[in-house]
């Protein structure tokens, strides 16, 4: 069994692994302590060999998490460093360093020495433990080390604590040194050596100490100081907490180098948080001319001196894995998923948004029963494993997405059924969504979520289902940013897609094409829902670590599905997943077919009905009882024209309009057994050949 040491150095080395990838090194592992010596939380120390820069963060213990990054909260605030000696030393006077690495040099010499943390920890420290003490403050040679013993001072003075200040100006300390620092360079010092270094007192300083501008310069520019120079501290604030980076679209994030979230530089979510942390460290609100000036230099360090990376949302592929994020407030943790197997990591290889509506999942528990799934969803018995594998393929960002639309009469559940399944892969403040009105309305709700749901939907216009079409398979939508300007705000994306209504509204070929249909059954014997619904969600876990094994698992058996290239369908990566989760659940891939023909054969029969010239073309073609004609395009309108449907308005007024209607509806007509093609332009006419599809040209 490990010792406590052991299983510390062992997570820090976990929790660590990005910066000892990029060459840091372990100096140190302080730890802070009650009045009694038992270890609290601990601030580790890494420090690049070559760079000289500092990897500095804090780790605490919780029965849920183990050892993780943060800081324990403290309702009194943070216990001061070296806390058991200052207990044991009642009294004593004490000497306030920057940093604990400075304190145990100190220590080393048999001096009682303390700090609170970094330079801007000194706000959040309980420092009652110095009250009526005789203090020395030592501050690194630098500004943010003179705003930490201006800030120690003035806390200690309400303690009355007789305060001095080691005056670091005539020590011969270089710019950023610290007390580490005169120690490296005076080897031999004694406690004595220290005792007798030239110190002022805090309370005292004044223009001679730190010289100022005269009093019509700071009339002149005071305001514009105090905002320069409070958007520069903004900037060195945030760089000193994440890591700067834009994405292959020039979009730029930040990382939290303590949790590993990514926040977008322009959003909401990474505003509120620098003005959040900036006041927790410094009781300060930032000026909201500083915090645009801040974050436009953010950006632009950002989109030129910043590292390009992938960002993703809730799922994403790096080498031979699959990550899906559990979007957790403050936890970086994924599943990781590879055939076979799947596990909890903690900082995975990929960068994942997490935008306001997002919603976290729950750690996942291996299991092998879907039943609650079944219970609180209306699916058919005969398209269950359908819906299992799109469920799964929403986790394969690397594959051309179906789409899924449920259909049903009024009270069959579809909603109730589509909330569900979204909530098992990704949960979100809006689940169902209501009809766009426009184009870019898609695009922008599929920019900010990974699953793109809409509800109660009757009627998609064809650039609707263009842009379905497009979001699927991948593709991107751009328009001007500003009328002023020549940029373009591209919005790149490729999504899952679900859908549900009363009425068919998938009609588009192309988009029918990558369309899985499924039929809600009429409910017949209603029970609450209410109760489902809680047991639902105690089971969640279970049903996510299921779906997760089965995923695994099909991997497994997925480069042993084969399929004749006859046999292929559009949705080839699709079917062969659907092969694979069927021999996983033990049944065979003809099962998982014939669920897949069942919807396909629907869906091109509701296409052809949905256009009156296949439907003349199929009534014509089965009246001449022949396998194969070819005809001029207008001869062949002439004829088809008299089996139009009645009362149509959608009929082509043009051998053209003819042509074209017939190319959109050829794929879903070779699948009826019908074979039309142009066999282009012989004479002053085009012809085309209409045949059975079992008939050689």
């Amino acid at each position: 069994m490990k010792t406590i040491n052991e299983a510390l150095e062992a997570a820090v080395l976990r929790l660590s692994y990005k910066a000892t990838a990029q060459g840091f090194k372990l100096e140190a592992i302080h730890s802070y302590t009650n009045e009694q010596g038992e270890a609290l939380y601990w601030r580790v120390r890494l420090k690049h060999p070559s760079t000289g820069e500092k990897w500095i963060r804090p780790i605490k213990f919780t029965e849920q998490k183990g050892f993780c990054l943060g800081e324990p909260n403290f309702a009194k605030g943070k216990p001061l460093y070296n806390l058991h000696n200052l207990t044991a030393q009642p009294g004593s006077p004490v000497i306030v360093c920057e940093g604990e690495w400075c304190v145990d040099k100190l220590t080393q010499l048999g001096i009682l020495a303390t700090t609170s943390g970094g330079a801007d920890s000194a706000l959040k420290a309980n420092w009652q433990p110095l009250a009526g003490r005789s203090i020395i403050i030592w501050p690194d040679n630098d500004e943010p080390g003179q705003r930490f013993a201006a800030t120690v001072a003035a806390k200690l003075k309400k303690l009355d604590s007789q305060l001095k200040q080691i005056d670091v100006a005539t020590v011969n300390l270089p710019n950023k040194g610290d007390a580490a620092d005169w120690f490296a360079a005076n080897q031999n010092a004694t406690s004595q050596d220290i005792a007798n270094l030239p110190t002022i007192n805090p309370l005292d300083l004044n223009e001679e100490t730190y010289p100022r501008k005269s009093e019509a310069e700071n009339q002149t520019d005071e305001t514009s100081s105090k905002q320069t120079n409070q958007a520069a501290m903004l900037v060195s604030f945030v760089i000193e907490r994440v890591k700067l980076f834009h994405d292959e679209n020039l979009d730029t994030y930040a990382q939290d180098l303590l949790t590993s979230e990514t926040r977008r530089l322009d959003s909401r979510q990474f505003k509120d948080w620098v003005v959040a942390n900036f006041y927790e460290a410094t009781e300060k609100a930032p000026r909201d001319q500083s915090l645009r000036e801040a974050l436009n230099t953010l950006s632009g360090l950002a989109r030129y001196k910043g590292e390009c990376h992938s960002v993703y949302i809730r799922v994403a592929q790096h080498e031979d894995a699959y990550f899906l994020d559990l979007a957790e407030k403050g936890q970086s943790r994924a599943v990781r998923i590879t055939p076979g197997h799947w596990e909890m990591i903690v900082n995975p290889p990929v960068r994942f948004l997490r935008p306001e509506t997002l919603r976290p999942l729950p750690e996942p528990v291996h299991s092998n029963d879907f039943s609650m799934l079944w219970a609180v969803t209306n699916i058919p018995e005969n398209s269950r494993v359908l819906v299992l594998t799109w469920l799964i393929e929403c986790l394969r960002p690397d594959t051309p997405f179906p789409i899924l639309e449920i259909l049903g009469e009024q009270g069959s559940a579809k909603s109730t059924t589509q909330t569900i399944l979204r909530q098992l892969i990704d949960p979100n403040a809006c689940d169902l969504r209501a009809a766009p009105k426009t184009v870019e309305d898609i695009f922008v709700s599929a920019g900010i979520n990974w699953l793109v749901s809409y509800e109660n939907i009757s009627h998609l216009s064809a650039p609707m289902q263009d842009a379905l079409c497009v979001i699927a398979t991948g593709g991107a939508f751009s328009k001007r940013k500003l009328y002023s300007d020549t940029d373009e705000a591209v919005i790149m994306v490729k999504r899952p897609i679900v859908l549900n209504g009363i009425s068919a509204s998938v009609t588009a070929q192309d988009l029918v094409d990558r369309t899985i249909s499924v039929e809600t059954p009429r409910i017949t014997n209603r029970t609450e829902i209410t109760e489902l619904l809680k047991a639902y969600e105690a089971e969640k876990p279970k049903l996510l670590g299921t779906l997760l094994d089965v995923f695994s698992q099909a991997l497994l058996y997925l480069p042993q599905i084969k399929l004749p290239p006859a046999q292929r369908p559009r949705l080839l990566e699709f079917v062969r997943l659907g092969m694979a989760i069927a021999k996983t659940l033990g049944k065979t891939g003809e099962d998982f077919l014939t669920e897949f023909n069942a919807s396909r054969q629907e869906s091109i029969a509701r296409t052809l009905d949905a256009s009156p010239v296949a439907s003349a073309l199929i009534e014509w073609f089965e009246g001449r009882k022949k396998h194969s004609t070819v005809l001029p395009i207008k001869a062949l309108l002439n004829e088809v024209e008299s089996y139009k449907p009645s009362h149509t308005d959608a009929w082509p007024r043009s051998p053209k309009g003819f042509a074209d209607a017939l190319r959109r509806a050829a794929p879903a007509l070779r699948q009826m057994g019908i074979d039309c093609h142009s066999l282009g332009k012989t004479g002053s006419y085009v012809s085309w050949k209409i045949k059975t599809t079992d008939v050689s040209s």
